[in-house]
């Protein structure tokens, strides 16, 4: 009789603890351990990603972001006052860039993008990196230019075509030209 007891009460015990833990995964809901600010953050950020999914428009920085480009919409020329690139942070520190869209005569890509900055491992070498995109914003071609010399971190300043104006920290400047890759 103890042994049923016993096991009666396991099974309770166990149901209890299920039907517990249900209630408490299904209520607790993708953002519901959050604290109310942080969840309301979160859905925002949700909306506007599904927004932006749906919309074929360019957005510059807002409260919730950086330039983002939905879909392959011709892109407006513009320089880019922040720069994400989770592959190229760890060695740059970049300070702005560049955007266009392409014909297919000038590169061999519908859009590009600029980032400027400075080498982490050498401040003073300032870099230039051309990321070039395909159809439906496919990445096509990474590279990599250092400025000519070492005057710190250079950042576009102004563009005329394809032709970027950049400055370094001491105010040198130089002219490089996107599709091939020189410096002036």
């Amino acid at each position: 009789m103890n042994k049923i007891w016993i096991a009666l009460l396991t099974v309770g015990v166990l149901s209890c603890a299920g039907i517990s833990y249900y209630h408490v995964s299904a209520s607790n809901t993708e953002y519901g351990a959050l604290p109310k600010e942080k969840q309301e953050i979160q859905e925002r950020k949700d909306k506007n990603k599904i927004k932006a999914k749906n919309d074929s428009i360019t957005k510059n920085n807002t409260k919730d972001g950086p330039l983002v480009i939905q879909k392959d919409r011709t892109v407006t020329p513009q320089i880019i006052k922040k720069i994400e690139d989770q592959v190229n942070d760890q060695r740059i520190r970049f300070t702005n860039g560049w955007v266009s869209p392409v014909n297919h005569q000038e590169m061999n890509a519908r859009g590009v993008t600029v980032e400027t900055g400075a080498l982490k491992s050498d401040p003073a070498q300032g870099i230039v990196v051309v990321l070039t995109d395909g159809e439906k914003r496919k990445f096509v071609d990474s590279k990599e230019y250092k400025t000519p010399s070492k005057h710190g971190e250079v950042r576009v300043i102004d563009y005329d075509g394809f032709d970027l104006t950049l400055e370094a920290e001491d105010k040198t400047r130089w002219t490089f030209n996107v599709p091939t890759g020189t410096f002036k």
